[in-house]
């Protein structure tokens, strides 16, 4: 049986009804965890925007600078240590699948946005197991083109940082600081202030993307209007604001943290258990070589059911944080009063018929 959050927005209209900031904190954190459904949408939207890759880093095995030189030999770099055309070719290659999965992010996840807020605040009692109708064409490209806008800043972030990256990963290739931590995490070292730029666009973009996608759907706006009353909402209310970022963007950190550390654990496990340098049949005791008998096959298949534990619970907890995420910002536009003149147009009967679009 589907377990329903109580609505994040009161029936009433009176600013005096609504509840306060720490109440919207509550009946967020309630929207999230309550529902199975709400978990698994909001989850589907985290790995499909990238999620995917923060909960494989902790099974990726980095490779070495030896391993680096045999899969690219001497194509990516020539004697005088710049990147050759080939270098180029795969970049670009590499970026074009990028774009592509972007594109199927923003459309899908602008999907999964309308679905999420409407759910959050819903009054009508109607279980998020019903299905409901899609929205426009038109509200998921405004919705898309608001993604794409704000995703500007970050790649102008990272074209910025890039010759910094780029440089300290040719210092840490060939002249090497240690050899003992991994090339990733000395090359994060290096470039501590290009990484800290790009995380800083990041979160500013994400913000202002996630405030404007809800100003579309609550006060049926359009895109340039929605971005323009995200940052107006920003600084009109700096306190309440900066208290929803800190809280979901901080709940979300730690859960995913948490997963991270917990499939790092596990992963762990199971390397240290599958290293086994004897045969299964004598190891499990059936060959008649055997004189002894060795658990270690059955402590392998432990620690893979362990490890895949892991991963459902994982997967659970980054869900249910990102589902409270957007609830949290949910609720903090629809307790923002919208900008005058769409009131105006609220309390005319206009803005349904008046919407602006994308290019306007």
């Amino acid at each position: 049986m589907t377990v329903r959050a109580e609505p994040l927005a009161n029936a009433e209209s009176g600013a005096s009804a609504r509840p306060n900031w720490i109440g919207r904190m509550r009946l967020a954190l309630v929207f999230g965890w309550a529902d199975p459904n709400t978990i698994v949408v909001a989850l589907a939207g985290f790995l499909l925007r990238g999620g995917i890759v923060l909960l494989l880093i902790p099974s990726a095995v980095l490779p070495s600078v030896i391993g680096l030189a045999g899969v690219t030999g001497v194509d990516a770099f020539g004697i005088d240590g710049h990147p050759t055309p080939w270098l180029f070719q795969v970049v670009a290659v590499i970026s074009l699948i990028a774009a592509l999965w972007l594109l199927l992010a923003f459309l899908v996840g602008s999907l999964i946005d309308v679905w999420l807020i409407e759910a959050a605040s819903r009054r009508d009692g109607r279980s998020t197991a019903e299905p409901g109708p899609l929205p426009p064409l038109g509200v998921l490209l405004d919705l898309a083109s608001v993604r794409i806008v704000c995703l500007v800043p970050v790649v102008v972030a990272i074209a910025w940082a890039t010759s910094r990256i780029y440089t300290a990963a040719y210092n840490e290739l060939t002249s090497p600081t240690n050899l003992v931590t991994p090339l990733a995490v000395r090359v994060v070292e290096r470039a501590a202030d290009a990484v800290v730029v790009i995380a800083a666009a990041w979160l500013i973009s994400e913000v202002v993307a996630a405030i404007a996608v809800r100003r579309i759907i609550l006060f049926d706006v359009g895109v340039r209007r929605s971005i323009a009353g995200a940052l107006a909402q920003l600084v009109r209310r700096p306190v309440s604001s900066a208290g929803s970022v800190v809280i979901s963007f901080g709940g979300s950190v730690v859960a995913i943290g948490a997963a991270m550390v917990a499939t790092a654990t596990a992963f762990d496990w199971c390397r240290v258990a599958g290293r086994n340098e004897q045969p299964i049949s004598i190891t499990i005791g059936i060959s008649p070589l055997a004189t002894t008998r060795d658990f270690r096959p059955a402590v392998f298949v432990l620690a893979v059911v362990v490890l895949a534990a892991t991963w459902v619970a994982a997967l659970a907890l980054s869900g249910a944080a990102s589902a409270w995420r957007s609830a949290a910002f949910t609720s903090e536009v629809a307790a923002a009063p919208p900008a005058p003149q769409d009131a105006q147009m609220s309390e005319l009967g206009l803005s349904a018929h008046s919407r602006e679009r994308s290019g306007d």
